[in-house]
């Protein structure tokens, strides 16, 4: 019983059951798998979705998280590891401490306690071309499928420090992509994809390394159970107003 309590208030478990369920599926083999050809890249990026976002066990009666809107924030996420970031990705900061840094910036910037959360980043249908095309392995593709892993794996962490077991909104699901756009964790993830990815072959060679590198990315931003209370005592309140639409 105690363990299974901790497990539920453990953000680190929940990224560790993340990378044992890729491991089990595709993660261990992306820079050489056939397994996705035939497929579009945004039909393989939903088998990845799902299994990420099942391991978090949200309370989501509406379904927010498997919805097309947060898929396309997600998806426009990724596409900006081809652009960069202002933030520094070197800024020494905990991940814990810049998650909560970004979520009070954002809330004090607001107008009023019910003003939207704007994201700076499309809901629409307007993705990025890549997604829609048919997958072919390429330093660009493993690049993006390695970033949508992290990504949303560090987005459902920021969701879970701002909600823990309550029921989630979509001003939730906005502020902690948001934060995480805006924390330093967002920009140093980017920065080493990138500077990963030069360096990886295409090969069954480099799958162990990917997946490396994933776990070790992973691992790294991960925020521990006995950090949790310290850092939701900093988040400003942001729950008791009407939910606003994507």
């Amino acid at each position: 019983m105690i363990l299974s309590i901790a497990q539920r208030v453990d953000p680190k478990f929940r990224v560790k059951m993340s990378i044992e369920v890729g491991k089990r599926r595709y993660w261990k083999v992306l820079a050489s798998t056939a397994a996705f050809r035939g497929n579009t890249v945004e039909a393989c990026l939903q088998v990845l979705h799902i299994d990420i976002v099942r391991v978090w066990n949200f309370s989501d009666p509406e379904e927010y998280l498997d919805s097309k809107e947060f898929k396309n924030l997600m998806v426009n996420l990724v596409d900006k590891v081809d652009v960069g970031s202002s933030v520094n990705p070197n800024r020494n900061r905990l991940v814990g401490l810049s998650t909560v840094a970004a979520i009070a910036g954002i809330m004090s910037a607001l107008s009023g306690p019910a003003a939207p959360i704007v994201v700076p980043i499309a809901a629409s249908e307007v993705l990025a071309k890549w997604v829609h095309d048919m997958y072919q392995i390429s330093r660009t593709v493993l690049q993006h499928f390695v970033a949508y892993i992290i990504d949303l794996t560090l987005v459902l962490q920021t969701l879970y420090l701002l909600c823990d077991s309550q029921e989630l909104t979509r001003r939730s699901i906005k502020l902690a992509i948001k934060s995480y756009l805006e924390s330093n964790v967002c920009a140093k993830i980017h920065y080493r994809i990138k500077k990963y990815d030069g360096d990886l072959p295409l090969s069954e060679s480099a799958d162990q390394e990917t997946l490396d590198m994933i776990v070790e990315l992973m691992d790294e931003c991960s925020i521990d159970v006995s950090e949790i209370s310290g850092l939701r005592a900093m988040i400003p309140p942001f729950g008791y107003v009407p939910d606003e639409q994507w």
